[in-house]
């Protein structure tokens, strides 16, 4: 999720301008070309996540140890995580094609452009994640980069066919009991029993027209997945989790705007709190208020 939180901080700053009001459109951005914004930040983005991934993952092989290129898998949704961090690496794609998307088209570039930046980006990230792992003590893993490309394509896919919207891939964390920052490595990011990935389904939209009326715009419904006991010092019996919960559809609820609208959509991309239920394998299910992990 250290990916997640940089993009945030880049499209915050671009929101800054404009979340009191509509502004008219120009080319202009805080006396900059909109092409010049998009077109450096994404690179200085892409520089500064490659550098702190370095420090965060990669520092202590690189300059204490010496691996050879190694290959590694797992057992995907059986693996240390039960596939936790499978849908963590294609929601990173997701979210970052999306974001290069929209700034792209936020910048006025055509409609290829941005298409093919918003892969670009993302795949490029996901190799060199790869590859540097390769060469440290986490080891090269084609089911990661698998998952990384079913992100992309599935938002991809969300361009070329609108209806595909109404099918929005989120995420929701709350630091499990044993996780978070215990982890010497990674902290809240591979806190694996706080996450839940979510398919968030736009009821409102794919009514029929007469009874849209019956069903709030702003609510939508989703469906999870989790585990629990996968987190670093968890003790346990690894079992997957699953939720229903409702889910805020933001983007019917918060005001209009152009630079505004990365920002916008950056935010539907989280599950926010909302009533739901969850459960494991051969348990009862557990009711809450506002369901998060």
């Amino acid at each position: 999720m250290k990916t997640f939180i940089l993009f945030a901080v880049t499209i915050i700053t671009f929101a800054q301008h404009s979340v009191a009001q509509q502004m008219e459109r120009d080319s202009m951005f805080l006396y900059l070309h909109r092409k010049d914004v998009a077109t450096y930040g994404t690179i200085a983005w892409s520089l500064a996540a490659v550098s702190l991934e370095f420090q965060w993952w990669w520092k202590d092989d690189y300059y204490y140890k010496q691996h050879e290129f190694r290959i590694w898998g797992d057992g995907y949704f059986y693996n240390h995580s039960y596939g936790v961090d499978k849908l963590g690496h294609m929601y990173a794609s997701y979210l970052i094609f999306h974001l290069t998307y929209d700034v792209m088209k936020w910048a006025d570039f055509d409609e290829e452009s941005a298409l093919w930046s918003a892969i670009a980006v993302p795949a490029t990230h996901a190799i060199a994640i790869e590859l540097g792992d390769g060469f440290s003590k986490w080891a090269f893993n084609f089911s990661d980069l698998l998952f990384n490309s079913s992100g992309m394509a599935y938002a991809a896919l969300q361009v070329k066919y609108p209806f595909l919207n109404n099918f929005n891939y989120k995420w929701s964390y709350y630091p499990s009991a044993s996780g978070g920052k215990k982890d010497p490595d990674w902290g809240p990011a591979s806190d694996y029993s706080g996450h839940i990935y979510w398919l968030s389904v736009d009821v409102h939209n794919i009514l029929p027209e007469p009874t849209q009326k019956y069903w709030p715009k702003y609510l939508n419904v989703a469906f999870g997945l989790g585990a629990k006991n996968v987190s670093y010092q968890d003790v346990g019996l690894k079992k997957h989790k699953f939720a229903i919960a409702l889910d805020w559809n933001t983007n019917a609820i918060l005001p209009d705007g152009d630079t505004w609208g990365i920002f916008k959509n950056l935010i539907n991309k989280i599950h926010l709190p909302a009533p739901g239920v969850k459960f494991y394998q051969r348990e009862k299910p557990i009711a809450k208020a506002l369901l998060l992990n």
